[in-house]
């Protein structure tokens, strides 16, 4: 992979980052405690196992190395990293 391929799939995994930050109240009523894969701020698979969601992102035939997953916490969850 290029240099600019690289600089382009960050920009499209950061554009995807924003995304779910900017609808992350309704992600949080709609997919608590899921995993949600998202690709050009498309929500490609949801799941409740992050295994599931990643067999789902390939039987679709995307590369999982340019799709965002993120575990969407319920309201009461605390995350520490």
């Amino acid at each position: 992979m290029t240099e600019q391929e690289l600089i382009q799939e960050f920009n499209e995994l950061e554009a995807d980052s924003n995304f779910i930050s900017e609808k992350s109240s309704e992600f949080s009523q709609k997919y608590a405690r899921k995993f949600v894969a998202i690709k050009d701020k498309q929500i490609v698979a949801i799941g409740n196992e992050f295994e599931r969601v990643l067999s789902e992102i390939k039987a679709k035939g995307l590369d999982p190395s340019g799709v965002l997953i993120e575990y969407i916490p319920d309201k009461c969850e605390i995350i520490l990293y």
